[in-house]
């Protein structure tokens, strides 16, 4: 609390200075963009939303990013362009310390959005190595220079709002991952989901809020789905930025929801906040499973991916998909140690794939189409060799993932 209160008092002569509204934009990041809009908009912000990725934002980033970076540093320089050109004059870009590129990506692109002609923007960077800092306290003051953060209440309701809204994303994208490989009719989980997002989008009350999670059962609990289906259970994983925005990994979710595949994914943007404010247990027990192979954070996901291979493959999964960007190292040591030493170990089918702006759907949908051929071809060569109950895996029992994956797959049940 003295760290907080400090926070306060050395920075507000700093930050307050006359200046217009700010328009504040920031990476969409798939559907995080819910939560961050409910966050800049209660400190009395006006936000502007960049245009959804597509293939004309990647052009530009490909065209004025060096040519090496990371794939999610082009398509972030494109949406931020699409919203310098609806009028935002603030940008906030995380940044981080260590091994991982991501750290330089905000100071680099401020610079190339300058040299082609971008003048009157200011960038405020979002500092994520450690939320216990307090250090994105002095960020919510650059934002909002006019005053509005200084309101207490303001404050408060900020943060309750961005953490219940980052959840209920989180639990939204859980059930979908569930639902999808049972519905009767494709495409009713994603209308369902795009509905959700919607009505979360806006919930402007606490009381709205408070009642949500019900909210999404009851949508979901509609579904007309076919239980008697057996699907096969994958885990995705890999880095966050790739798992997450539906346009750069070819919306890999809705693709193998719709191959009839149920999908477990712990990376959310409620993970990552949970994380940096040291109280995710989750993490902590990926690092603990995979501090053999990997003992430190070398950036990215490359160690929880390592930790959820290893959980997922004990838990009895079909299979593991592993996404991260063209030329990630930290992904890509990661992607080495399952090779060589885990996949041997654990044996559970994974799969690779590496996004970038050449990345095509046809070569992209074939390889899952064959790795759901070798998931399905294992697992009946696992039931005639094991014909016995002690050796049902444990998410057939309902005893793996947070609470809420486990209310849906008893939704999934009872529907």
């Amino acid at each position: 609390m003295n760290i907080f209160l400090y926070n306060i008092v050395n920075f507000k002569s700093k930050y307050i200075k006359k200046m217009p509204k700010p328009i504040v934009t920031f990476p969409r990041m798939g559907s995080s963009w819910v939560a961050f809009k409910a966050l800049i908009e209660s400190l009395d912000a006006e936000v502007v939303l960049p245009t959804p990725v597509n293939r004309e934002l990647v052009k530009f980033g490909v065209k004025h990013s060096p040519e090496f970076v990371c794939f999610p540093f082009k398509t972030t320089l494109g949406e931020l362009k699409s919203a310098l050109d609806k009028g935002a004059n603030t940008i906030i870009m995380a940044i981080d310390c260590g091994p991982c590129r991501f750290g330089f990506y905000a100071s680099v692109q401020e610079r190339i959005f300058r040299d082609v002609g971008y003048k009157d923007f200011r960038l405020v960077p979002l500092d994520q190595a450690d939320l216990l800092d307090f250090g994105w306290v002095k960020t919510l003051f650059a934002v909002n220079q006019v005053g509005g953060l200084f309101k207490y209440s303001n404050f408060v309701k900020a943060v309750i709002f961005f953490l219940k809204k980052s959840l209920y994303l989180q639990n939204i994208h859980t059930a979908e991952g569930i639902f999808r490989a049972y519905e009767r009719e494709q495409g009713a989980t994603t209308k369902i989901v795009n509905r959700l997002f919607h009505k979360l989008d806006q919930a402007n009350t606490l009381h709205e809020l408070r009642n949500f999670k019900s909210v999404i059962r009851e949508d979901f609990n509609k579904l007309d789905i076919d239980k008697s289906r057996d699907p096969l259970k994958v885990g995705l994983a890999g880095e966050i930025y790739i798992t997450l925005e539906p346009y750069v990994n070819l919306d890999i979710r809705r693709r193998l929801g719709e191959m009839g595949v149920e999908i477990y994914q712990s990376l959310s943007l409620y993970d990552w906040i949970t994380h940096k404010l040291h109280v995710n247990f989750h993490r902590k027990w990926l690092e603990y499973v995979a501090k053999q192979y990997m003992p430190m954070d070398i950036g990215g996901e490359a160690v929880w991916v390592l930790g959820q291979y290893i959980d997922n493959a004990k838990a009895g999964f079909d299979g593991f998909v592993h996404q991260y960007p063209f030329t990630c190292m930290p992904e890509i040591t990661a992607r080495t140690i399952i090779t060589n030493k885990l996949k041997k170990k654990y044996d559970l089918p994974i799969i690779y794939f590496s996004f970038d702006e050449q990345s095509g759907v046809e070569g992209f949908r074939t390889r899952l189409e064959a790795f759901l051929d070798l998931m399905s071809a294992r697992r009946e060569h696992l039931r005639e060799k094991q014909k016995n109950v002690d050796n049902v895996p444990l998410i057939s029992n309902n005893h793996y993932g947070n609470l809420f994956y486990r209310e849906c797959l008893q939704l999934v049940q009872q529907n």
